[in-house]
């Protein structure tokens, strides 16, 4: 089977129109209806659309990312191919039944010279739920291969991750944190004069913010200061749309307690006034 993904980055170096063709394909590609950058078109031998791969995927990328697209991408190849050639017989995807499956699963995990962790395993998995999810609402099949339980675990379900990167941190250890390591003072509370970082408000009270409000990396780096409003004056809790931002650009809304608002009121207060002075002196 063979692949290919929409690049527009490529066709802006690469394509040439064909004598007695006149097309922008810049604009071909960028208009509102066209593809989504990163979509994934399968080929069959005889270069055919392989189906229902190509219908897959045109919903998929609805949603998802190119990044996204492209590591499920080789992840349903994987799978593809182990039934196309591990198996005995072979089965294409909507034949397999639930002990295709569960072999699949037991070759990464178990049989590879470099087997999957819980964490490769997953998203695997996903794609696999997300394909017989798809599959089922199409009717190219009456039913799922498999049986899942009602709290969405099945016989793909394997592995935990017991060894986090990331650890918790104490009350105590995260003060310690906050006050000494980027605040910069001493571990009696008073002022570092030997620190040398730069805007320690800041540096403080934006972790405060993307902790408490437990928004995801991309969503805390996109946030712009203008979207955080000042503190209420009733010491309610603030509340902040994303949308564009948030996970597969669906809306959700954070919540923003009455303390993290006013260390943010301090620091635009203090020392993001002082900034802003400082720059409008470059236009004067």
């Amino acid at each position: 089977m063979d692949y290919f993904f929409v690049s527009r980055s490529k066709v802006r170096r690469f394509y040439e129109a064909p004598p007695g063709v006149d097309l922008d394909a810049m604009a071909y590609v960028s208009r509102p209806e066209a593809l989504k950058e990163g979509t994934p078109f399968f080929f069959d031998s005889r270069m055919r659309p392989a189906e229902p791969l190509v219908s897959f995927f045109l919903e998929t990328a609805k949603t998802l990312k190119a990044k996204s697209l492209q590591d499920y991408t080789y992840d349903v190849l994987d799978l593809t191919e182990y039934l196309e050639n591990e198996l005995d017989p072979p089965v294409d995807l909507l034949s397999v039944i639930e002990e295709d499956l569960v072999a699949y699963r037991e070759d990464c995990t178990e049989h590879r010279e470099s087997s999957d962790a819980p964490a490769t395993w997953k998203p695997r998995r996903a794609l696999i739920n997300g394909f017989y999810g798809w599959a089922e609402d199409q009717k190219l099949i009456d039913k799922r291969p498999y049986f899942r339980r009602r709290n969405g675990r099945d016989v793909l379900s394997w592995g935990a991750t017991t060894q986090l990167d990331v650890r918790h941190l104490t009350w105590r250890q995260w003060t310690f944190l906050k006050q000494v390591g980027l605040r910069g003072y001493l571990p009696t509370g008073r002022v570092d004069r030997a620190f040398r970082g730069r805007s320690p408000l800041r540096n403080s009270a934006a972790p405060e913010l993307a902790i408490t409000t437990g928004m995801r990396l991309q969503e805390f780096s996109c946030l712009l200061d203008i979207e955080v409003g000042p503190p209420c004056r009733d010491g309610s809790p603030a509340e902040v749309p994303l949308q564009a931002i948030a996970k597969y650009g669906l809306p959700r809304t954070v919540t923003i307690q009455d303390a993290t608002l006013r260390e943010l009121d301090m620091y635009r207060r203090t020392e993001r006034a002082a900034q802003v002075r400082v720059a409008a002196k470059m236009f004067e």
